[in-house]
């Protein structure tokens, strides 16, 4: 199979026609035509969002592989107040990569057992893992395959990243409700400025076990957009959180709820807050990744095999593990001269360097399938 033709086909497309969370209406279309074509079972509308999963089955029982790929692109706000979808997390070079492979099992026929190709929404708001696990698409999935491209800082054109450990993370919104006052009678007020900036040093003080790397930054304070001789009485608050360790995010979490709300009662406000996104720590797969390194090492060469490496993004891949444990599971991080960064609108990344992953997670789902038929 020629994978730089199958890449300048595939990528030019997706590329070309980036949507953002569940309005992945065009891309999931193009993706189950191409998985048809190829021979593939296709089931759309997968949790009832655009959800695609493909199914080459070989008619002999043995283990089920999955290879997944999100779909979704981020938006950015222009200058004019409208907003541009660029994909501008390698989402379609996921999708190129895993196409590719698609086609390759297709025509190559696999062993035993069925192959299951996952196009994921809504990675970006961290909901797409989570709607399709409970479609029960994962179900019968013993083994499931993702990848991401990497900033070149990380990895290079030719260089693979076997596991990648990312972060738990989780997004907090908040609102302080006091009572708005003329500014000459102040004690008639409560202001939510006052409650809000005593919650920001709440939050700052919070301390945690620094192997873990625990964190909790605010990220938006907004209030006071009335006169200005005039009490706020509304305030809201913005939080990220990270950690590397899902039970401590948990507490995190809590400590930060608890912060918000005493703390505005303190000064006699009223506050709540509520959790906007979140996705877990990974939890690698110690029995999987000594086969990934093998078959990126026998595939690609031992030079393009990098160690472990952990990152402080987060990754909603991590679901399918903590919610189905009985996966076998592994995230690769693709080197592909990506720069400046990832979620930059002008990022840019080699995109014939999908190459060497078509080949490897070729490689993996043909191994697992061998050795159950051997």
């Amino acid at each position: 199979m020629d994978i730089r033709k199958k890449i300048d086909v595939f990528w030019p497309y997706l590329h070309a026609n980036p949507e953002p969370a569940f309005r992945e209406i065009k891309t999931s279309a193009y993706a189950a035509e191409v998985l048809r074509k190829a021979g593939y079972e296709v089931q759309e509308n997968v949790g009832g969002t655009t959800g695609v999963v493909g199914i080459l089955d070989s008619g002999r029982p043995g283990p089920v592989a999955a290879v997944r790929s999100d779909m979704d692109c981020l938006l950015f706000k222009q200058d004019d107040g409208t907003e541009k979808a660029v994909h501008a997390c390698g989402h379609d070079g996921h999708m190129t990569t895993v196409l590719a492979v698609a086609e390759w099992l297709g025509e190559e026929g696999i062993p035993c057992g069925k192959v299951k190709i996952l196009f994921q929404p809504a990675e970006e708001i961290g909901k797409g893992a989570l709607a399709m696990i409970d479609s029960g698409a994962v179900d019968d999935v013993d083994y499931l395959f993702g990848l991401h491209v990497m900033p070149e800082d990380m990895a290079r054109t030719g260089e693979i990243i076997p596991q990648i450990s990312w972060t738990a993370c989780t997004l907090i919104e908040a609102e302080i409700r006091g009572r708005a006052a003329h500014g000459s009678q102040p004690h008639k007020g409560v202001n939510a400025i006052d409650a809000g900036a005593a919650v920001v040093n709440a939050v700052n003080a919070l301390h945690s076990n620094p192997l873990l790397g625990g964190n909790v930054k605010t990220t938006r304070f907004q209030g006071g957009s009335g006169s200005l001789n005039a009490i706020c009485d509304k305030v809201n608050l913005g939080f990220d959180l990270r950690s590397t360790s899902n039970e401590e995010m948990l507490m995190l979490r809590q400590k930060v709820h608890d912060i918000i709300v005493n703390t505005a009662s303190v000064y006699g406000a009223e506050a709540d807050s509520r959790i906007v996104g979140t996705c877990p720590a990974a939890e690698a797969d110690t029995e999987l990744l000594p086969l990934v390194q093998e078959a990126i090492t026998d595939v690609l060469g031992q030079k393009a095999l990098l160690p472990v490496k952990a990152i402080t993004v987060g990754e909603d891949f991590n679901f399918y593990k903590q919610e189905r444990p009985r996966l076998k599971t592994v995230d690769m991080g693709v080197g592909c001269n990506l720069t400046p960064c990832l979620h930059d609108p002008e990022m840019t990344y080699d995109r014939y360097a999908l190459e060497g992953a078509v080949k490897v997670f070729h490689e993996l789902v043909m191994r697992v399938l061998k050795e159950s038929n051997a």
